[in-house]
């Protein structure tokens, strides 16, 4: 299996001669304006290439729905997480523009809950627990072919469900988690939160040793979004990922946008 980081949460999957993207981002919509110079190259997969893209919630910085139609083959999938039950004022501001251009795209989209898994080509995409910082509808995803298990898990916070999926598939053999520990403060979430709406670095760390994940891949960890009242990312995430890493014996890889890595099924 071969995998690349795409830029901030993106990753693709290649395996088979046949590949799958999660969380593909080429164009942010409206928050192209809180993206800095620091920002991660946003990388473009082959046209028309993949059997499929997973996204694990609809925030527009994980659904492009324009980079994902032209990363997919005609009869691509999208693997989504299910539309909240009651959508409020709150779903319409964090998804509605996502959710709107999915409808309109007429692409197979299919919602897979927690312990749904669905079979494409090669690989086995099973959906598993995630919590979002702003209350959207997430999941985790856990992709598996040639023996080899990778979790990609969006922006979640710090959850429970980490020793559970170990439990169900093994130790992982690559963990693609985000980082970068944000402060959030929109205006519709008041008073806002202390708590941080995406992983720190330490638990980042923490979550990839539940996993038992032989392979750290930090995602969503740099300063590729930014904006000083409403989304402040923690400054030195890569610094201290490295540094919970060896404290806790995980073995980390900062992997750059564009960048293929091999791996194999242990032995």
């Amino acid at each position: 299996m071969r995998l690349r980081r795409l830029g901030w949460a993106g990753v693709e999957i290649e395996s088979g001669g046949e590949t799958l993207v999660i969380d593909h981002l080429i164009d942010p919509g409206l928050l192209k304006h809180f993206m800095t110079d620091e920002r991660d190259e946003l990388i473009e997969p082959d046209s028309g290439s993949a059997s499929a893209a997973l996204v694990t919630h609809l925030h527009r910085d994980h659904t492009d729905v324009e980079a994902i139609d032209r990363a997919l083959t005609p009869a691509g999938l999208i693997l989504r997480p299910p539309r909240a039950r009651e959508f409020d004022e709150h779903d319409e501001i964090t998804t509605g523009e996502s959710e709107t251009a999915l409808a309109g795209s007429g692409r197979d989209a299919r919602e897979l809950t927690a312990g749904d898994s669905l079979t494409i080509g090669p690989f086995k995409a099973t959906a598993t627990f995630a919590s979002d910082g702003l209350g959207s509808p997430q999941v985790s995803w856990v992709v598996e072919a040639e023996g080899v298990s990778v979790y990609h898990a969006g922006d979640t916070v710090w959850h429970g469900a980490w020793w559970r999926a170990a439990l169900r598939h093994g130790a992982f053999d690559v963990a693609f988690l985000p980082a970068n520990g944000v402060e959030l403060a929109y205006p519709h979430l008041q008073p806002p939160a202390i708590t941080p709406g995406v992983m720190t670095p330490e638990q980042s760390v923490d979550a990839a040793a539940a996993l038992r994940t032989r392979r750290l891949v930090p995602i969503h960890f740099n300063r590729t979004f930014e904006h000083p009242e409403y989304y402040r990312p923690v400054r030195d995430a890569a610094e201290r990922i490295e540094a919970a890493a060896a404290e806790r014996e995980v073995s980390v890889e900062l992997v750059e946008p564009g960048e293929w890595i091999e791996v194999t099924a242990a032995a």
